[in-house]
């Protein structure tokens, strides 16, 4: 089985994505961590990404595609493998089609989770983020525990640069909805997309999108 998890930044991508690969034990794919995890790499490629992520440019779409066709060639994904953040656009969505094809594999599902944007800003305004094991907690809905991270008991958090809200709203949300907002449509043509409200508890949308999956 083989799942794309879209949505806008805020949307709780991560958090259901990681919930269902535990569920249906795929491995989650997250070119994010995937990126930040190269970029602290003292190769050519590392240095590359590094000092692109630096700049807050997006890694080219050929960088990307080449990341990603390693990595789901790894033995762990022969059963199936659930994306976190990518494809980002059009051109990387037609280009992960033929790398599927070429496996005679497909897209199963695309779980599209809607959120309204004032949601969207208190969310990513108020993420905290584990330092060492990346568990995500919200200063608004859900505290950094002052006695040190449930999951791994440390005490330090990172508070990403781009979690501002002038550089949510003028570049992640406005890069989101010229490039990415694009592939509901994309993928409602190819009729593999499916909308959940993102809007509740993350269990309870994490049931719902679990027991839609059991269904089919």
């Amino acid at each position: 089985m083989h799942i794309v998890f879209l949505g806008p930044p805020g949307a709780g991508k991560g958090t259901q994505a990681k919930i269902l690969s535990d569920k249906l034990n795929f491995p989650h794919l997250s070119t994010g961590e995937i990126l930040r995890k190269i970029s602290n790499k003292k190769n050519s490629i590392g240095l590359e990404i590094k000092e692109t992520m630096s700049k807050g440019n997006l890694v080219s779409d050929k960088m990307i595609l080449n990341i990603v066709k390693q990595r789901i060639e790894m033995k762990d994904c022969k059963e199936g493998f659930i994306f976190d953040g990518f494809p980002r656009n059009i051109i990387q969505a037609e280009n992960l089609d033929i790398i599927m094809n070429d496996k005679n594999k497909i897209i199963n599902f695309v779980i599209h989770i809607d959120v309204p944007e004032e949601i969207l800003i208190k969310r990513i305004t108020g993420r905290e983020v584990c330092e060492n094991c990346s568990t995500i907690y919200n200063k608004y809905y859900n505290p950094f525990p002052k006695d040190g991270c449930v999951k791994c008991g440390k005490d330090k958090v990172i508070i990403r640069s781009d979690d501002d809200l002038e550089a949510f709203k003028n570049v992640r949300l406005k890069k989101y909805k010229e490039d990415t907002l694009p592939l509901v449509n994309f993928y409602t043509k190819k009729q593999n997309l499916f909308t959940f409200n993102g809007e509740g508890n993350s269990i309870e949308i994490s049931n719902n999108i679990f027991k839609f999956i059991e269904n089919l």
